[in-house]
């Protein structure tokens, strides 16, 4: 086997060294998420009962050809007449509040910013309130900006779709602190279908 000379071995250091560091540095992109917040909604539908606890206050019905609806029951509502497997018509809503401020760094949600980009679907889905703070470190046009948890953590690119918010985003500066309120989606009025809750002859 051929030898290297020491001289040899050293210059080719010098050399992958050399290529190695004159090649670009390419800034990796904070991961991008777009419309993680759900909306507000006030709503009606029916469906079947697929799970109903009267001491908590919960139920989940699922609408013909639709997932499955988790919610909670207002105050006053009453469940005595229901049961697992009834069709019922329900009228439901989902509050949603954004306040833009200067939270002190110790302030913190039921959730994180990236537990937020990462799940957006538990939020939408919780029915418990959810809360989430957090501070804006850069502005990236109409319909976005970089999010960071209010006490800090990694960056991350929040995307929006709804006018409405574009119009919220074009008002924000580096530095603002956001804070989401999230209401867990809630039944404020339920009434059994049909005949003996099967949903016959309508509701």
């Amino acid at each position: 086997m051929r030898k290297r000379s020491l001289a040899t071995v050293f210059q080719y250091a010098v050399t992958i060294t050399t290529l190695m560091l004159a090649a670009p540095v390419v800034a990796q992109a904070p991961p991008t998420a777009q419309n993680i917040i759900p909306d507000a909604i006030t709503y009606a539908t029916q469906g079947k009962i697929s799970s109903l606890d009267p001491g908590a206050g919960t139920l989940i019905i699922t609408p013909e050809n639709q997932s499955p609806i988790p919610m909670t029951v207002a105050p006053g509502v009453s469940l005595g007449d229901l049961a697992d497997g009834d069709v019922a018509s329900v009228h439901y809503t989902r509050t949603v509040t954004f306040t833009v401020g200067n939270a002190p760094v110790t302030a913190t949600g039921t959730a994180t910013v990236a537990q937020a980009a990462q799940n957006p679907a538990d939020i939408a889905t919780a029915t418990t309130p959810t809360m989430i703070i957090g501070r804006v470190v850069k502005i990236n046009g109409p319909s976005s900006v970089d999010v960071v948890n209010n006490n800090g953590g990694g960056i991350y690119t929040i995307k929006t779709t709804q006018p409405s918010r574009m119009t919220a985003i074009a008002k924000l500066k580096v530095g603002d602190s956001v804070t989401v309120h999230v209401s867990p989606i809630v039944a404020t009025s339920l009434a059994k279908c049909g005949l003996f809750g099967k949903g016959l002859f309508g509701c």
